[in-house]
């Protein structure tokens, strides 16, 4: 009996817990918590994904600064962090990294080995939980290697659609996105 009543006392403060975090989520303080956040260090994180800042020129800061002239793009940033938060937390289906291996379509993973967003230990972590998945790890590389390392990037691609679908889907796929 007191089991259940502290498991009651558990999900209810959990339901509580989830309330209160999605109220604050989509709350105008959030909001403005978030455009502070991303004035103050956008640029710097922005610089800080290349393994070599000195590459970021105006072009490609404006490309990933564009969705932030967006209208509402920060609620629709904190929208999507509610509903990750929220559907994570839910006690309906496990976390993601636990159905990792339920996975059954061909993988790619490609990091750099310079990343200092999502380090390549994590890439590595990643492969290791997805069967039969390719990992490939572009060297002297950060956060970005199909803009880094683009040669390197679709070289890598191609040769995963080689490994996996063979030479005539891979002419389709390729066909397709060109």
């Amino acid at each position: 009996m007191i089991v259940q009543m502290v498991k009651g006392m558990g999900g209810m403060l959990s339901t509580l817990y989830k309330k209160l975090l999605s109220t604050f989520l989509r709350s105008a303080f959030a909001v403005m918590l978030v455009r502070m956040v991303i004035d103050k260090f956008g640029i710097a994180a922005i610089k800080n994904a290349w393994h070599d800042p000195n590459k970021v020129n105006e072009h490609v800061l404006r490309g990933y600064t564009k969705p932030l002239r967006s209208k509402y793009w920060d609620r629709a940033l904190l929208e999507y962090t509610t509903a990750m938060l929220l559907d994570a937390d839910s006690e309906l289906k496990p976390p993601l990294a636990e159905r990792l291996p339920e996975i059954s379509c061909p993988v790619l993973i490609i990091t750099g080995d310079n990343d200092r967003l999502v380090p390549s230990w994590n890439a590595e972590r990643l492969s290791q939980a997805i069967p039969g998945s390719c990992l490939e790890v572009i060297k002297q590389c950060g956060h970005l290697p199909h803009e880094e390392k683009v040669e390197e990037f679709v070289s890598a691609v191609e040769k995963f659609l080689q490994r996996a679908f063979g030479d005539s889907q891979e002419q389709q796929i390729l066909q397709a996105v060109s």
